[in-house]
């Protein structure tokens, strides 16, 4: 009965041995290249072993960069998609649209009299935990009658902000 639980734990240690090997044999061949040339040129003091240290150690600090950055506990990926959740901040695109019709909301929807408008964006962060409108500034422009505040959100949705006179 025991041999048969060493002959699993066995065959289970070999294969995650090989799992590992299959998916890290580059940094972990460069890892032991480096310690090996490392210990020859300590003993030898030979010029021949810089090229193998060279090699072998920018191949281990490039895998070492590379695993820290994904799964650092401080990770930019990480803390930009977990400052996402917990705030009320969102990236949008401001349109300021300057017309002199009186029945732009009525056509807006139509691409072609949308296009033939004023139209100046900007980029902006909007915070939901305030007042939207506030937010964003009027700028006058008195050859033009009307401007509306429009807001395209990161999937291209457009929101109906304010009509300014």
């Amino acid at each position: 009965m025991e041999k048969e639980q060493v002959e699993s734990i066995k065959a289970i240690v070999i294969r995650n041995v090989k799992g590992v090997w299959s998916d890290y044999w580059l940094p972990i061949t460069a890892f032991v290249v480096l310690i090996v040339s490392c210990q020859l040129f300590n003993l030898t003091h030979s010029g021949f072993f810089y090229p193998l240290m060279f090699v072998s150690g920018w191949i281990v600090v490039m895998f070492a960069l590379k695993f820290k950055s994904e799964s650092s506990v401080f990770s930019l990926k990480k803390l930009t998609k977990h400052r996402q959740k917990d705030t009320s901040y969102e990236m949008y695109t401001v349109l300021r649209v300057y017309t002199n019709d009186s029945d732009f909301q009525e056509y807006m929807h139509i691409q072609e009299y949308f296009d033939s408008q004023h139209i100046q964006m900007e980029n902006r962060v909007i915070d939901h935990n305030q007042d939207i409108k506030s937010q964003i500034m009027f700028i006058r422009k008195p050859e033009f009658a009307y401007c509306y505040h429009l807001l395209m959100d990161q999937k291209n949705e457009m929101y109906f902000i304010n009509e300014y006179m």
